[in-house]
This record gives C-alpha cells, structure tokens and sequence, in this order.
C-alpha cells in the first residue's frame, strides 16, 4: 500500500470517527432535547440534527474512494457487497423477531446507517489482512 493511501486511509479514519462521534452526540443530545418541544418547526430541525454528521461521514468516505487506487477500489467494492449482505440479513432478522414481538429495538433505523458504515470498515480490514 502506498505512502498515499496509508495518509488517505488516517485521515479518512479520524474525519470518519469524528463524524460518528458527533453523530452519537447529536442523537443523544436532540433526543434529549425533544423531550419538551412541542411539535414544529424546531422538533423538526431537532429530528433533523443527526443527518448532518452523516453527511460529514458521507464526504469523508467521497474523500477517500477518490483517492484510492484500482486494487484499494475493488477492496471496498467487495467490502461494501458483503456488508450489505449482513446488513440485510441482519435488517430481516430484527425485524421478524420485532414482528413477532421476540425482541423490540426502537431505534433501529437510526443506526442501521452507522451500523452498515462501520460493518464495511471491518469487513474491509479482514479482506486487506486476508490479502
């Protein structure tokens, strides 16, 4: 790997973690919030809120496919497919144990974005150890 993508793949893990970071702390913090605003224009841009860190995360991850080569592409590309395989069964399997009234998770939704973007982190790190 490359002297470029090794700096490419830091500062998309810290620009990634930041965002995640913010992303916890703005779903908490306008959860919290929301307690006692009365539906309107500011419950709406407190349900809002956690899309912005996501958008952050979105372009940190822009910033690094841009920079990576031919064979670092095919890395997240096959990365990205397994994840979305997990992601599926593991979307199919929450949701027929809610269906069923086996386990209840309320926010699931809000997670699964974060929870498929850190899957593709990991399983892309086992393919590149693999390899």
């Amino acid at each position: 790997m490359s002297q470029r993508i090794k700096s490419a793949n830091r500062r998309y893990r810290l620009e990634f973690g930041a965002a995640m970071t913010l992303y916890g702390v703005v779903v908490i913090g306008a959860t919290y919030l929301a307690r006692d605003v009365e539906p309107g224009a500011v419950l709406t841009l407190l349900a809002l809120a956690p899309v912005a860190p996501i958008i952050l995360a979105c372009i940190a991850f822009i910033r690094l496919f841009v920079s990576l080569d031919e064979r670092e592409r095919r890395l997240s590309a096959d990365a990205a497919a397994l994840s979305l395989l997990i992601g599926i069964f593991a979307a199919l399997t929450l949701g027929f144990l809610k269906s069923f009234e086996v386990f209840t998770f309320e926010w699931d939704m809000l997670w699964f974005g974060p929870f498929l973007i850190a899957l593709w982190g990991v399983v892309r790190c086992i393919l590149i150890a693999r390899r």
